[in-house]
């Protein structure tokens, strides 16, 4: 069975030329750079202008458009580190061409202008704008929410590092209701900047049941009965999923209408459903045994269309997310992340909406 990569990179590129692509390019095109081809065109198209002025002093400076393709080419094909990516752009003439670069600047060139990409909200912007254009006459009829690990490269802060007094401290709690009441007020933009983003210790169960440790952040999806991405942030690994709940819905709901929002029982919470029931939608979320009782048929039926975010998230981590992410800091993080969900949106536009 072909890949999604396979598939789109053996299908005719969707340019408005009457002439062999080919012609175009040194060597041999691959299915992966057709792939990359079509990627750039469909996310550039809703994309904003990456312009950066020259003030009159010193040495012209470097657009950003080929940087922000670089990006997609690490995503699409699997490059973890800078310098990876550098020494195949040296090698490959058409990610070269692709990308847009006449000569390949220094690894100090790159680093300035991903950490400048990685503080504006470029991706996040691009990504619903994709959602909105491809779904605007369209019903997404269930929406599937979940979270996943993401392992960090980075050192605990001094202050997790000291060690404990001999004196037991006693731990503060904050009520989860309180926190969900101040989001079903609060807007996006607020309870966004309210979550903890610096990397730290997390704990979840994974789909097999067992319980799963890691220092880093977690990567908060929703997506539809498609596997296409609708909206997505990043977090702190100690965030519980169910204080991302509110937030997707409220993000997810400013993009497409839909009509069932599916989650496991990590979101069990009165105060989640009672929201999306205001908002007029169906919530089927896998109860606590403990406090609720189980789901009836119809809704366990429902529940299956589930593992369409499984399924994006297992294909994220296989294709698109590097296998080691070597940058530090949220921001460099989150926006590495986010540039693999867009890259995942413009596949499953590329799949669905287009060939």
């Amino acid at each position: 069975m072909k890949t999604i990569i396979e598939t789109i990179g053996g299908a005719q590129a969707l340019l408005d030329i009457n002439f062999d692509l080919q012609n175009c390019f040194e060597e041999q095109l691959t299915e992966t750079h057709k792939t990359l081809l079509q990627v750039i065109r469909v996310l550039e198209a809703v994309q904003k202008p990456l312009l950066r002025h020259y003030l009159g002093r010193g040495r012209k400076p470097l657009p950003y458009t080929p940087f922000m393709r670089s990006i997609w080419a690490k995503t699409i094909f699997g490059i973890d580190k800078t310098s990876s990516l550098i020494t195949r752009l040296k090698s490959d003439p058409n990610l070269r061409l692709l990308c847009g670069f006449k000569k390949i600047p220094g690894k100090a060139s790159f680093s300035r202008a991903y950490r400048y990409l990685a503080s504006t909200n470029i991706t996040l912007e691009t990504l619903d704008n994709l959602v909105t254009s491809t779904h605007k006459k369209l019903v997404v009829y269930h929406v599937c929410r979940d979270s996943t690990a993401i392992q960090a490269r980075e050192k605990r802060p001094r202050s997790v590092m000291k060690k404990r007094e001999n004196k037991p401290q006693k731990r503060v709690y904050k009520k989860k209701g309180l926190i969900l009441k101040q989001q079903v007020q609060q807007t996006v933009e607020a309870s966004l900047a309210a979550l903890p983003k610096d990397s730290a210790f997390g704990c979840k169960r994974n789909s097999r049941g067992n319980v799963q440790f890691w220092h880093g952040y977690k990567l908060h999806l929703d997506v539809s009965d498609t596997g296409f991405p609708l909206s997505a942030f990043v977090s702190a690994a100690n965030v519980s999923d169910c204080h991302a709940a509110i937030i997707l819905e409220k993000m997810t709901e400013q993009k497409v209408s839909f009509c069932y929002s599916i989650m496991d029982s990590a979101y069990d919470a009165n105060i989640i459903r009672d929201f999306i029931k205001e908002r007029g939608r169906v919530p089927i979320i896998n109860p606590n045994p403990r406090y609720h009782s189980p789901l009836d048929p119809a809704k366990q039926e429902r529940y299956k269309i589930r593992t369409y975010v499984e399924r994006a998230y297992s294909y994220l981590k296989e294709n698109l997310i590097p296998k080691n992410i070597y940058v530090k800091g949220y921001q460099k993080v989150s926006f590495v992340l986010m540039s693999a969900v867009l890259c995942l949106a413009a596949l499953r536009t590329l799949q669905y909406f287009i060939l």
